[in-house]
């Protein structure tokens, strides 16, 4: 297989060459302006002989030999019958006058004229032709044109290559798995913006290849400790000499264990679905406030345990979205709320229509967030507060934010330690 560069350089050196003949030939063509010239320079060895004749004492071959240039070659014409005169010209010739003409057999341009009884021609030598003429005259620029052009074209070319190749060798160290491989952008054509784009591209797959070991580690992790205590608990009870409270403690650990894998594995699958889902595929209007109102009830047994309160503001709202995953939103949202909430405290729901935009604001009275962990909260699998890990799975808060922004909406947090947390949801029409 050719390199491109090879290619490169035989495709402009052929372009050369091809331009080059094309040229030649089309000056060969056009040739009047070469017969003009050699005419003038005949007619000027005529007057030089003409001057010698009557200056001098030299004899006609004498002056032939003088006057005969490079091109032109002075002769004695053997017979005039070759050549068709007319007899106004015939006369000039006669009068000492040069007159032009063409040879018969060669179609030559001569200049003619009568010196001492004998018909002298001003002629091109018989290896001479105006096309030779050309030739003589431009094939050695047109070489060192070629030659030039080829060499620049070569020299082009490796630069215009070398950029390619690099991305190359790149391109083939990301396929192995390499991905801080990145190559230096100084171009700003379009070979530039490949490159650039090609950098963009391989952050991004590191931080994906990242992302993809992390969420392993986690969800490892987060299968492996409900896992081993249902497996732990399990094979307590299948030892026997268990008291009843025993067996009946072991068996509601087993229960909530395995609730918690069931609701693993379904914030993994709805994160799933929605990571690759880019369109909103139903969209059916319901009522906001009516669905916030629901979920505090479905929370009910978590809040009254707490005896938390509500301070609930909401106005009448239309939406047209997918009721099922708005449902996930407000779920997650006053879950968290009541989780981190402490007894006996208040949480404030508002709802508000301003302009065009849907407002909603939970407001809890917990343990609120540091800095540190406000910039993750919407990681996966991360968990600030390790003393709630085991109510949770850190998928709760990944899963709102993506489901907002499949619709387009903002969610805000502004959180103080030991004050509370206020999670802000912003929705457009």
């Amino acid at each position: 297989m050719k390199k491109i560069a090879v290619k490169l350089a035989l495709f402009f050196i052929i372009i050369i060459y091809s331009s080059s003949f094309l040229s030649f030939i089309i000056s060969t063509i056009f040739t009047e302006n070469i017969e003009d010239e050699i005419k003038l320079n005949q007619f000027k060895i005529a007057n030089s002989i003409l001057q010698l004749y009557e200056k001098t004492d030299l004899s006609i071959e004498e002056i032939a030999d003088i006057t005969s240039t490079s091109t032109s070659h002075v002769s004695k014409i053997e017979n005039i019958d070759l050549f068709k005169f007319t007899e106004k010209e015939l006369e000039k010739i006669y009068n000492h006058e040069p007159v032009f003409s063409y040879e018969s057999k060669r179609n030559s341009p001569v200049v003619v004229l009568f010196l001492d009884d004998s018909f002298i021609q001003i002629s091109l030598y018989p290896k001479n032709t105006i096309f030779k003429i050309v030739v003589s005259r431009v094939w050695f620029t047109m070489l060192v044109y070629v030659a030039i052009g080829s060499l620049c074209i070569i020299l082009l070319s490796k630069r215009i290559v070398k950029p390619i190749l690099e991305l190359t060798s790149a391109t083939q160290e990301v396929a192995k798995g390499n991905f801080d491989v990145s190559v230096e952008v100084e171009r700003q054509d379009e070979i530039g913006q490949l490159t650039h784009n090609f950098n963009k591209m391989t952050k991004e797959l590191k931080n994906i290849e990242y992302l993809r070991k992390d969420f392993i580690t986690n969800v490892s992790h987060e299968f492996k400790t409900p896992i081993a205590s249902i497996q732990g608990f399990a094979r307590l009870l299948q030892k026997g000499k268990l008291t009843e409270i025993e067996r009946e403690e072991y068996t509601d650990i087993i229960a909530e264990e395995t609730v918690r894998l069931s609701k693993l594995s379904s914030n993994i699958l709805k994160l799933s679905k929605l990571e690759s889902q880019e369109i909103v595929e139903r969209k059916t209007e319901f009522s906001l406030d009516e669905q916030i109102r629901k979920s505090i009830l479905l929370l009910e047994y978590e809040w009254s345990k707490k005896n938390i309160e509500f301070d609930i503001e909401l106005h009448k709202v239309k939406y047209a979205g997918d009721e099922g995953l708005f449902q996930q939103v407000w779920i997650n949202l006053l879950g968290n709320a009541i989780k981190f909430s402490r007894d006996n405290s208040v949480i404030s729901i508002k709802l508000e229509e301003i302009d065009s935009m849907i407002r909603v604001e939970i407001k809890d009275n917990g343990v609120g967030m540091s800095e540190e962990v406000l910039q993750r909260i919407f990681e996966r699998f991360y968990q600030g507060d390790r003393s709630h890990s085991a109510e949770g799975n850190g998928l709760g808060l990944p899963l709102v934010k993506k489901i907002i922004d499949l619709y387009g909406g903002n969610i805000h947090v502004h959180s103080i330690p030991n004050i509370g947390s206020v999670f802000t949801v912003e929705l457009i029409y």
